[in-house]
């Protein structure tokens, strides 16, 4: 399956049905995907258990908050090499937070990180926009900024892959017991609520950040090809 597909699918998951997708129909996606070909992503749905996927929802909340807080980071020299140094300090200053709260993310910390990433986006964009000219600095500030950008995305679409087969796997597994552990007990009430919210940032910031890829570029910004992050919405 194509990211485009990816995506859609991801969307119609979260919004329009309860019904869990078939985890085969990523299996071509995430071989291009870093963690790919990991055990964990080569785990069957079906035949996991409450402590494996109590376990490979941790690791991907762990994961989230890494690339989260390096997006964090680059956001803020982004807006640094645009002069707006207010924006840059409060993307520094959630970077901070991310980095505190690691894979204790919950629901409610996602969606403030995904509203400051997305007001500094926008700020971003509009001052990419209206820019006549980009000094030479800036434009080697932004190229090198989005160079670090781009992976951290696919790693990001990488741990969407891994909590959307996380989200599958519960209902099927029924209510963990006492013999499945404290982590499975806490997956149980977690998943449902935390899951949603790292697909839905996952989607907005590749969304947010491919918009502004595409204003770099015309304004004679080198960034890498960003065809792997396209998708419909």
């Amino acid at each position: 399956m194509k990211k485009t597909q990816f995506i859609s699918a991801i969307l119609i998951f979260i919004f329009t049905t309860s019904v869990p997708l078939a985890s085969a129909q990523f299996a071509g996606f995430k071989d291009k995907l870093p963690g790919g070909d990991s055990k964990t992503a080569e785990t069957p749905v079906s035949s996991q258990s409450w402590k494996q996927v109590a376990s490979n929802f941790q690791t991907a909340r762990a994961d989230i908050a890494r690339d989260l807080q390096v997006q964090a980071l680059l956001s803020a020299d982004i807006a640094d090499a645009l002069g707006l140094q207010s924006e840059a300090s409060v993307m520094r200053a959630e970077a901070d937070k991310i980095e505190k709260k690691g894979d204790a993310l919950g629901s409610s910390d996602l969606g403030a990180i995904g509203e400051k990433s997305a007001s500094t986006n926008d700020l971003i964009r509009e001052k990419l926009s209206s820019a006549e000219e980009l000094t030479a600095e800036q434009t080697a500030a932004l190229g090198k900024a989005a160079t670090k950008y781009v992976p951290s995305l696919l790693s990001n679409i990488a741990t969407a892959i891994l909590v959307k087969d996380a989200i599958s796997a519960i209902s099927d597994l029924g209510t963990p017991g006492f013999k499945d552990g404290r982590s499975a007990i806490s997956a149980a009430k977690n998943i449902p609520q935390v899951g949603p919210a790292i697909i839905k940032l996952t989607v907005n910031s590749v969304k947010q950040s491919t918009e502004m890829f595409s204003l770099m570029n015309t304004k004679g910004v080198a960034t890498p090809d960003t065809s792997e992050l396209a998708f419909d919405m």
